[in-house]
């Protein structure tokens, strides 16, 4: 039964023979069925709770239950996905297709949503042919129970936030690094990891030099880092959103956090996490950047060719355009093209005037990264 239970020191994904039995812990789990069935059918649950409940016990059950491998449980997946994206989205794109290949990559992009960034990479993955990728998720989502059984049959992997002590840190910085390295260069699997710790909630893309060296660090003492960032076939992407369904959570913050319970963060963050896949989010579009074939000398300096490739290629909405301009932050005459959204800004009507500017600030903020290069 070792191979059968979640191990919570573990860092890696489930396997293939973990699959079975974790999927019908979920079927068994009532604390999982109230809790996706409170945030799927809120209506039905405050009515009737047990028959919203049974409703999505069955369905996991109808769709899941047969799964024998991680790659059975994705595939299953894929109607809840295009769903998504046809009742959340006004349409899907991505490009730099050519970019992708069957060779083990480690990609690096801009992080704006818990689950949907490494999900919209790995959906333009399958629609090309390639295998899906491992994702990079902060221990502060993982508890032991149903979400975190969850996130690891999709190929999550941990790592670890707040460590405490010089030791500690290093042996789990390294553990770490071993694993997405041997990901790539024994197990074949590609990898998708965040540029910085966290979202960025403030629409400010950067490339964070500490993942950069946790990355290199298990390599460090036997390749270059140009022969590094060769071997592992680095690879920078940039996400955008049209809308962000959690924009005036971001804008007002988490002050308080701290003090939360186990149990009452967990529930924010599934909250959140649900938020963003269920809410509108206008067009979302993915670009796959050139992997980098040119790597500077420095960690420094291949993090601020990471941002360039991510912030240059982001792709900006009339949502940003009308943020700028609301925020006077240039002036109108100075912009390529006026670029309208009369709807965009009917979605703060009820906020204070400092709040607002705030939420207008995660949406202008790329624009102006996306005029600034080597800074």
């Amino acid at each position: 039964m070792k191979n059968q239970i979640t191990d919570s020191q573990s860092i890696e994904p489930y396997g293939d023979q973990q699959v079975k039995y974790i999927i019908q812990t979920l079927i068994e789990d009532k604390e999982f069925h109230l809790a996706l069935s409170s945030q799927l059918y809120p209506k039905l649950t405050k009515i009737a709770p047990q028959i919203a409940t049974s409703l999505f016990k069955c369905t996991f059950s109808r769709y899941f239950s047969s799964s024998n491998s991680i790659n059975d449980f994705q595939k299953s997946l894929v109607p809840f996905v295009r769903t998504m994206i046809k009742r959340t989205t006004n349409g899907f794109t991505y490009s730099g297709k050519e970019n992708l290949s069957s060779k083990p990559t480690l990609f690096i992009g801009n992080h704006r949503d818990i689950a949907l960034d490494a999900l919209f990479l790995n959906y333009a993955r399958y629609l090309e042919g390639f295998k899906t990728v491992r994702i990079a998720i902060g221990d502060n989502l993982l508890d032991g129970r149903f979400f975190e059984k969850l996130m690891r049959l999709n190929k999550s992997f941990v790592v670890y936030r707040n460590i405490k002590g010089i030791k500690e840190t290093i042996t789990k910085l390294k553990n770490l690094s071993s694993f997405i390295n041997r990901s790539i260069d024994l197990d074949n699997e590609s990898i998708w990891i965040a540029q910085k710790e966290g979202r960025a909630n403030d629409g400010n893309d950067f490339t964070d030099k500490a993942v950069l060296k946790m990355l290199y660090l298990s390599h460090k003492k036997e390749l270059s880092l140009e022969e590094w960032v060769s071997r592992v076939n680095l690879t920078p992407i940039s996400i955008s959103y049209e809308y962000d369904p959690l924009d005036v959570t971001k804008a007002k913050g988490w002050k308080g956090w701290e003090n939360l319970s186990n149990e009452e963060s967990n529930k924010r963050d599934l909250e959140e996490l649900v938020k963003g896949i269920r809410g509108k989010k206008g067009r979302v579009h993915l670009h796959i950047c050139k992997n980098v074939n040119n790597c500077p000398e420095t960690i420094e300096k291949l993090s601020v060719l990471i941002d360039n490739e991510i912030r240059s290629n982001y792709k900006l909405w009339p949502s940003n355009y009308v943020s700028v301009l609301e925020l006077n932050w240039v002036n109108k005459n100075s912009m390529e093209k006026e670029k309208k959204d009369p709807k965009f800004l009917n979605r703060f009507k009820g906020l204070n005037k400092d709040l607002k500017k705030e939420v207008l600030k995660i949406y202008a903020t790329p624009y102006m990264n996306s005029k600034k290069r080597g800074q």
